[in-house]
């Protein structure tokens, strides 16, 4: 299926899109996306999520669960309370993103960006974080319980549950 196909079936109203796999991304055109609320699982979005720069993508309450978005570029995207759990965003980059509310459980984010993302109760509960970046994001109250190799770098942290179970607080200007 291509990004056309997929936009005129969730134009109908259809949002389950379950082992969908997108083979051609041809909409250079388009400045926004909205694919909010949308079924994801076993999908598979490399085309889509390769050629999102300068794209508005909507994938609020979405079910990503478990999709491979490794190299993926996301810029002004909008993942609030989308399920990201047991993703693989190996060296994904997301600048100026809205993630709060996500779950990012048991997520791979190895070398992964963060740059002024809101992520704010995001749960990274036993994510793998390896030299992933933080810079002046909001992690006010995300949950890292049980997260291993974090960095916080620039971070502001506000009653954010850190992954020994204790709460960090850090001020800095986001």
């Amino acid at each position: 299926m291509n990004v056309e196909q997929l936009l005129r079936r969730y134009a109908t109203g259809e949002r389950d899109f379950t082992g969908v796999e997108i083979v051609e991304f041809r909409l250079r055109h388009l400045t926004e996306i909205n694919l909010s609320g949308s079924d994801f699982r076993y999908a598979n979005l490399q085309k889509l999520v390769r050629h999102t720069e300068g794209i508005k993508l909507d994938l609020s309450g979405a079910n990503l669960r478990g999709l491979n978005l490794e190299y993926a570029h996301f810029e002004h995207a909008n993942f609030q309370k989308a399920d990201l759990s047991y993703t693989d965003m190996w060296c994904a980059a997301l600048h100026a993103a809205d993630l709060s509310d996500a779950d990012l459980s048991g997520a791979k984010l190895y070398e992964a960006i963060f740059y002024k993302v809101n992520l704010s109760r995001a749960n990274f509960s036993g994510a793998h974080l390896l030299d992933t970046h933080f810079d002046y994001a909001d992690l006010t109250e995300a949950n890292f319980s049980y997260a291993r190799k974090v960095n916080f770098g620039n971070a502001y942290l506000q009653d954010t549950i850190m992954p020994d179970g204790s709460i960090g607080n850090v001020s800095r200007q986001v």
